[in-house]
């Protein structure tokens, strides 16, 4: 089906571009390691919004002027029905897009993260961490993939320490995706919820972390970074965060597309394959016991091991 031409890589960012501590971050840092590891030709592009009519004129542009045949789609939920469109059209064109499928193309690669398990982990740690026993979780939006990492949290929760209450709120519902990019309702949630007694706060909300960061900040309390290592925005306070590597996906799904062993279908990333994993906890392993720390690398390794079964939400 995909031609033996040289591979040339486009990513088309959300509209938040670079800067995010995040997503966006996180695939950039993955295509440029690509650009530096292998002789291909690589390009990025912002669209002005999340509108279609946005949208659209940038994958045109890649796919045209720049003759791009790998095209990263950096935000499953808003560019998932676009590239399916667009792969129908184009068949000699990889799509890879993140968290979003709509049924099996040949050239459609569905890239798929187990938040589940780092999520059950941080869990974990949050439990034996927390004095009040009272920890929150703050989605974006209510879509099933943030419902996923609340789950794992919850599950990871409770074997940390069974007594632990969890209050789940989200920024936004569907179909307002805004809770991902709201860093001032997330400062104000997070404010509130410090307040009624929550000393950590587990922050899936994209751009909106941001603000439940600076929070935490001010109020002497705790939060749980996202996708990216965000543990330096407040250090002492960012007790670690569950990384979703982005970058390992987007530099192994582009060096399987240069080795000729890539196919439409479904990759996951898991803490087996380094797809996910908390931080070095830079700046917080002093407040950890010891005794702590090894079951964190204990429960990691099992994770890695398959003996631990995490609920995913998301199967089938």
């Amino acid at each position: 089906m995909v031609s033996d031409k040289p591979v040339r890589v486009g990513l088309v960012l959300s509209h938040f571009g670079l800067g995010d501590q995040s997503f966006n971050d996180m695939q950039y840092n993955g295509l440029i390691e690509a650009y530096r590891r292998f002789d291909i030709h690589t390009v990025f592009r912002v669209p002005r919004s999340e509108a279609d009519t946005d949208m659209r004129p940038v994958f045109d542009e890649l796919i045209h002027r720049e003759q791009c045949n790998v095209l990263i789609a950096g935000e499953g939920f808003q560019m998932g029905p676009l590239v399916y469109e667009l792969a129908k059209k184009y068949p000699d064109v990889y799509f890879i897009v993140f968290e979003y499928k709509a049924g099996v193309l040949p050239n459609v690669i569905n890239a798929e993260f187990a938040q589940n398990e780092g999520s059950y982990v941080a869990g974990f740690l949050a439990a034996r961490f927390s004095v009040t026993k009272k920890i929150a979780f703050m989605g974006g939006v209510d879509i099933a993939v943030i419902k996923d990492f609340e789950a794992g949290f919850r599950q990871g929760m409770q074997r940390g320490e069974p007594s632990c209450q969890l209050v789940t709120e989200f920024v936004s519902r569907l179909p307002d995706y805004s809770g991902f990019y709201d860093p001032k309702k997330g400062y104000e949630m997070a404010s509130r919820l410090y307040k009624e007694g929550a000393d950590i706060i587990y922050a899936v909300a994209g751009g909106t972390g941001n603000g439940v960061i600076q929070a935490a900040r001010e109020a002497g309390k705790y939060v749980i970074g996202v996708d990216s290592n965000q543990d330096h925005m407040a250090p002492g306070q960012v007790l670690t965060s569950m990384m979703k590597r982005l970058d390992v996906a987007v530099l192994r799904l582009i060096e399987m597309r240069i080795a000729g062993t890539l196919r439409g279908g479904v990759y996951r990333f898991d803490y087996k394959n380094g797809g996910v994993s908390l931080t070095e906890m830079e700046y917080t392993k002093k407040m950890f016991s010891e005794p702590l720390l090894r079951e964190l690398r204990t429960l990691e390794k099992q994770m890695a091991d398959g003996v631990i079964t995490v609920i995913n939400t998301l199967k089938g």
